[in-house]
């Protein structure tokens, strides 16, 4: 059975996190989809002494022998799932910048080839002579 202190104190350390987040939203520091886990994690804190005898029986009866080691999984569980998801968008971010960095060089190319073209009086080359086309896929 968990304290009365104890309670009070992960009820707090919930509606801290839960502000915080929500704080951090209103100033558009932290995206919505990033925010919705840790809201999850937030209300999951505040209402943890709540359900805090329903999890010990829970633990009990699937085996574990001492109750906040089920919280522990959850917590690890959950951790790795996040993990998880920042993984995939940190892919997801390094493709997109590899294909933009290919964009800006030929970009480039095409800049410089036109001012080369413009500085020796060339009028009656086509704007993209010598560049590379680009195409750009929208996502």
């Amino acid at each position: 059975m968990m304290a009365p202190l104890s309670r009070l104190l992960v009820f707090l350390l919930g509606l801290t996190v839960l502000l915080f987040v929500i704080n951090l939203v209103r100033k558009r520091q932290l995206q919505e989809r990033y925010a919705i886990l840790w809201l999850l994690a937030g209300a999951a804190l505040t209402l943890a002494p709540v359900f805090i005898p329903w999890l010990d029986r829970l633990a009990f009866s699937i085996g574990f022998e001492y109750p906040p080691a089920l919280l522990l999984l959850l917590a690890v569980v959950g951790l790795l799932l996040l993990i998880f998801q920042l993984s995939l968008n940190i892919s997801r971010n390094e493709d997109r910048i590899k294909v933009l960095t290919q964009e800006l060089g030929m970009l480039r190319h095409a800049v410089k080839t036109l001012q080369r073209a413009a500085a020796e009086g060339d009028t009656s080359s086509e704007p993209t002579a010598g560049a590379p086309a680009i195409e750009h896929d929208h996502d």
